[in-house]
């Protein structure tokens, strides 16, 4: 009879173990999206390849494990905006901290940003076409005694500028949304 009391308390205490293991980890698969503040801002035009930035997770929280948790990564790949040059920026997110201090590695993609431009392209754009036209202009009237250059220099000065790409930022403090590219167990550590 000792025997099946002892074989009871075994059971109950593997089930304890079991169920308590599983209450301290979480995990976050897949396609799990994750929001976050920026910690500083990212600009294309200054940013260069394996620079380090760091965000805060923001609520809502795909689990309350994130709550005071922040992620750290690098940029993968920047293309500074220039004449018919569209700007790029990828970043690799590579590591999870949480407030208890444990640190897990992560992969994920940013999927959604608040973008700001950093340069003012219609500006740009205005003082080319008005740059076009004096020169079309001066061109016109001194080489071909004409009067139309103005006009052909104003269009070719206007298009100057639209073809001209404006770089962009990943402002301090903007939101940003992070998605999983593969699944990740958290383990909370035992409070003493």
């Amino acid at each position: 009879m000792n025997a099946k009391i002892l074989g009871a308390a075994m059971l109950v205490a593997t089930m304890a173990t079991t169920t308590l293991a599983s209450a301290q980890s979480t995990t976050l698969y897949s396609g799990t999206k994750i929001t976050a503040k920026m910690d500083a801002t990212i600009d294309t035009g200054t940013a260069s390849v394996g620079q380090h930035f760091t965000m805060h997770v923001t609520p809502p929280y795909p689990s309350s494990t994130l709550q005071g948790a922040y992620i750290s990564g690098h940029i993968v790949k920047v293309v500074h905006a220039r004449q018919g040059v569209k700007p790029q920026l990828q970043l690799s997110m590579d590591r999870m901290y949480l407030s208890d201090g444990s640190s897990y590695q992560i992969d994920g993609q940013l999927v959604d940003s608040q973008q700001s431009k950093s340069e003012n392209n219609l500006g740009h754009t205005a003082l080319t076409a008005l740059g076009g036209m004096i020169a079309g202009n001066m061109i016109g009237k001194t080489i071909f005694h004409t009067g139309g250059g103005g006009a052909v220099g104003l269009a070719a000065g206007a298009l100057y500028g639209l073809n001209a790409k404006t770089n962009f930022n990943l402002p301090a403090g903007s939101k940003v949304t992070v998605q999983l590219t593969h699944t990740v167990t958290i383990r909370r550590q035992a409070h003493r």
